[in-house]
Order: C-alpha cells, then sequence, then structure tokens
C-alpha cells in the first residue's frame, strides 16, 4: 500500500506524528501515558480539521478534497486512536 495523500490530506499523518514526537522529546520515549494523551488529542484535530475542510465539499455532495489513502482526511484519527490501542500492548 503506498501512502498517498490529495490536498491538505497529510495532516492526518503529520499532526499524530508532530505531537506523539513532541511527547517522546518532553517526557521520553518510555512515557506511555503521555504518548496515549498525544494520540488522542491528535486523533481529536485530525478529526475536527478533517470535517472543517470537508464540510463544504461534501455538503454539496462531492467527493473530499483533502483525503488520506483514498478516505476522507478525518478518517485518519483512527490511525492515532491505533496508536493509543498500541501502547497498551
Amino acid at each position: 500500500m503506498v501512502i498517498s495523500w490529495r490536498g491538505l490530506g497529510i495532516l492526518g499523518f503529520m499532526i499524530p506524528l508532530a505531537l506523539w514526537g513532541l511527547a517522546a522529546r518532553i517526557w521520553g520515549v518510555n512515557h506511555f501515558p503521555a504518548m496515549r494523551v498525544a494520540l488522542l488529542l491528535a486523533a481529536v484535530l485530525v478529526w475536527v480539521i478533517g470535517k472543517k475542510l470537508n464540510r463544504e465539499a461534501q455538503d454539496e455532495g462531492e467527493q473530499a478534497p483533502h483525503q488520506a489513502f483514498g478516505f476522507p482526511m478525518q478518517w485518519s484519527a483512527l490511525l492515532a486512536l491505533g496508536g493509543v490501542v498500541l501502547t497498551f500492548a
């Protein structure tokens, strides 16, 4: 699978990566509670930003202009939530 995006869909990857990196830098890479909070915050941010960016096009019945993996950007929040689940393993 190729990582692909359209419009600002790359933010669906970059926001969680940036917040994870910030949490790792501040609290260390082994501080999983900080990682969970950072990824949960990233999921909320990606969902809200994606919904706001794609609202107009989707209200008109068009395809979302900001996509990641061919899905609307806000669905990338599920990747961040998957990261939260992985920190419990």
